[in-house]
């Protein structure tokens, strides 16, 4: 018999952790704050910046779907109408924060554009939410196939809604493919020390990746078939976004070989370390 769906936490976690992930990509380095210049004005007030490209308003349109998304999925029992207003206020409230703390921040540039930009990608997000809850019996196919799956509870919400942050950061071309460091031209030296160390930096992050998403797999049935999805996935989005946002120059720089050699290393012995026992899994998952 499927278990029975529960009452699930996971558009709340997600909103949750996908915010703070925009806080901390809107206000990095979080450092050299200071006073903006007197006479300055109120970023809305502000003349408009002389060069922005479609490409920047289409990032900051995609940055906010998702917090849209998951803000508007938050409770079962709500209007159509309030869900739309609760996922784009939300976003919008969260840009404005942001672009007004970012007027503290020399080496950040608060925009009028960015904060519509981001409310409308807050909308888009609150638009798709609404069409989902719209379609009968869609909501509940899911979850039930989610229960089949995955583990239920609050443990089992908040770890699928880790492993979709972690989805969703691998669209950001700046980290290297399951690697731990941003600049791929500065991590490490090009002799066989470095590719090596590069290499165990991708293998660890895989096995951690697949172990912690083996975690929150139900049945060993699927462990397999899921743990390949993920990496094929992360692959997609990494591969999509580096040759769409890098030029040629910072791709070749980007494609390492250690990381192809540790994404291997790690994949064979990912597919070994999800059939140990459990105890066995977590530990080796906490180590990755």
């Amino acid at each position: 018999m499927p278990p029975r769906p529960h009452s699930t936490h996971l558009p709340q976690y997600f909103a949750t952790l996908y915010g703070a992930m925009i806080v901390y990509a809107s206000l990095e380095p979080f450092s050299a704050w200071m006073t903006p210049i007197p006479g300055t004005p109120f970023f809305l007030f502000a003349p408009w910046p002389p060069r922005y490209t479609r490409y920047d308003i289409a990032i900051n349109v995609l940055a906010y779907a998702p917090l849209g998304l998951a803000l508007a999925l938050v409770g079962e029992r709500v209007g159509t109408t309030k869900r739309f207003v609760i996922g784009t206020a939300g976003g919008a409230l969260l840009s404005l924060c942001m672009e007004t703390a970012q007027m503290f921040l020399p080496s950040r540039d608060a925009s009028a554009i960015d904060l519509l930009s981001n409310a409308a990608g807050a909308a888009l997000g609150a638009l798709i939410a609404v069409v989902f809850q719209s379609v009968p019996g869609l909501r509940d196919g899911v979850r039930a196939w989610r229960g089949r799956v995955f583990l239920e509870g609050r443990g089992g919400d908040l770890g699928l809604a880790l492993l979709g942050i972690w989805l969703l950061a691998q669209v950001n071309p700046g980290i290297p493919l399951f690697a731990a460091t941003f600049d791929p031209s500065l991590e490490l030296t090009s002799d066989v020390a470095g590719t090596l160390l590069q290499a165990a930096q991708s293998a660890f992050n895989v096995v951690g990746v697949g172990l912690f998403l083996a975690l929150l797999v139900r049945q060993r049935l699927y462990l397999g078939w899921a743990v390949l999805l993920l990496i094929g996935f992360a692959l997609v989005l990494k591969g999509s976004a580096a040759s769409l946002l890098l030029r040629q120059a910072v791709l070749e720089t980007w494609l390492k070989p250690g990381v192809f050699l540790g994404i291997i290393v790690g994949a064979i012995a990912l597919l070994i370390a999800i059939w140990l026992p459990r105890p066995m899994r977590t530990t080796l998952c906490a180590i990755a």
